[in-house]
């Protein structure tokens, strides 16, 4: 039997077969060619995936996701764009990405890079890293910009004139722009998620400070037709308020403080019972004999004139050049010495027609009433410096001890709690009222000082509430979380 030699159906289907499948493979080589002159399937470059784009499709991509593309930052609840080109600088390095690409593309073996692209399996390459860079200088001004528009800056306290005391400041905010820029950054460099929050930071109310204070007090005090001197020191933080603190007031009282002080300089505790009487009737009872015989003890003889000029010199001793005392209490005065010339009596503008025999001023008289409390304290400070410790820290509290029973409720003690402890001395003439003390609070310790002036009279019932206010509004201000609204029960 013969066979034939033709080929059967089987093989011209095989060859067919064979045939079409070449020219697939042959057409997909073509493909994969053209296809080899893009990015290879599966890479990324700085994180976006570039496969199949040629190099103008990979900057337009770039671009688009990180310099067009803004970047949001929230301040608070405001929410603010920045433009990462315009405001930060930030540049891309193209050559240097696409550089890197082309280096892995090329790399690519030919076959491998096939067989994916058949199987529509994307072969491993290495990603590509972004390459970037920005200028923080000037992001941060671009960030103070954004401060500047939204910051708020706190607000100081505010007088009340109707109830002399201080209103809080309002807290501010402010952009902490250094802090904030770890995120803003970090925001710059990712191509999505192109959020960041600003660190905005609370800002406190300053305190009110003592010029505040001084200007509270001079606003209420304007409508009195008089001279006003006033002193003002913070006895525990530097500060002090001197309004016409330095021109000349009669001494009057106020003068029985350094009286008592040259008296304890000579006696040694504790007080004999004659003392003690001397001494709480001169500085309780204002007592003018029991004054003018401290300075015969002062003078060491039965001559307060002495005693006047040694408590004069004592003064001086102390810095304390406008007080002095040349003829004591109810006393005629000396033919060969009528009065004293000061720096604070030769002014010629403020004139408060001051007692020739004695004077002083609101600063100094603040500043002794200073010394007894620091002497008080501490056991130091000028009083016993000056005086190579004839006056001891005890002698200095007994001062202090027995001024602040000295109540007469008004002046400084009118504007303070009824707990408040004040050691002062207080006096007044037909034509001038004055206070000083030492005012003891939970926020603080002050001197005051307040002496009010009136040609010819001053009437008790214009200036004894005018003292209270400005001694109410300095507890106020020492006060400040708990002022005192002026009643007292």
């Amino acid at each position: 039997m013969n066979r034939r030699s033709d080929p059967g159906l089987g093989q011209w289907l095989a060859t067919a077969i064979i045939a079409v499948l070449s020219l697939l493979i042959i057409y997909q080589l073509i493909q994969y060619s053209n296809v080899r002159s893009y990015m290879p399937t599966g890479m990324k470059i700085a994180g976006i995936d570039v496969g199949g784009l040629d190099e103008d499709g990979v900057r337009l991509i770039l671009t688009e996701r990180y310099l067009t593309a803004p970047i949001t930052i929230s301040h608070g609840e405001q929410q603010i764009q920045i433009d990462p080109q315009r405001d930060a600088e930030f540049i891309l390095d193209f050559e240097f990405m696409l550089s890197k690409a082309n280096e892995i593309r090329n790399n690519q073996r030919y076959w491998e890079g096939f067989l994916g692209y058949l199987t529509n399996q994307p072969v491993q390459v290495s990603d590509v890293q972004l390459n970037a860079s920005h200028n923080r200088d000037t992001l941060l001004s671009a960030l103070q910009q954004i401060s500047t528009v939204y910051d708020i800056p706190a607000q100081p306290p505010q007088p009340v004139p109707a109830t002399l005391s201080f209103l809080y400041g309002e807290v501010g905010r402010e952009t902490n722009r250094v802090d904030s820029l770890t995120d803003i950054e970090a925001a710059l460099y990712r191509p999505i998620n192109r959020n960041a929050l600003l660190i905005v930071e609370p800002v406190e109310p300053p305190r009110p400070n003592m010029n505040l204070l001084a200007n509270l007090i001079v606003n209420h005090l304007q409508d009195f037709e008089g001279t006003t001197s006033i002193f003002i020191m913070d006895l525990n933080k530097d500060g002090e308020i001197n309004v016409n603190g330095d021109i000349a007031v009669s001494g009057m009282s106020l003068m029985k403080v350094p009286i008592a002080i040259e008296l304890l300089r000579r006696i040694e505790l504790p007080l004999s019972a004659e003392q003690e009487i001397l001494l709480n009737e001169t500085l309780l009872d204002s007592g003018n004999l029991s004054a003018n015989e401290i300075l015969n003890i002062v003078a060491g003889q039965d001559n307060p004139y002495i005693g006047a000029d040694m408590l004069t010199d004592s003064m001086q001793k102390l810095g304390l050049i406008n007080t002095f005392m040349v003829t004591p209490y109810e006393l005629p005065p000396r033919n060969n010495k009528q009065t004293l010339d000061t720096s604070a009596n030769q002014r010629p503008d403020l004139f408060t027609n001051p007692d020739p025999n004695m004077q002083t001023t609101a600063e100094e008289i603040g500043a002794l009433m200073a010394m007894i409390y620091y002497c008080a304290e501490t056991g130091g400070g000028t009083l016993i410096a000056a005086f190579n410790n004839e006056i001891t820290q005890e002698e200095c509290q007994l001062l202090i001890d027995i001024m602040s029973q000295n109540f007469i409720g008004s002046l400084i003690e009118e504007g303070v709690p009824n707990e408040t402890s004040v050691a002062h001395k207080h006096g007044w003439i037909s034509d001038t009222h004055g206070d000083a003390g030492v005012v003891y609070t939970p926020n603080g310790d002050y001197v005051i000082v307040m002496f009010l002036h009136q040609t010819e009279w001053l009437e008790w019932a214009e200036s004894s509430p005018l003292m209270a206010d400005i001694s109410r509004a300095t507890y106020n201000y020492f006060n400040f979380d708990t002022p005192y609204l002026g009643v007292n029960q």
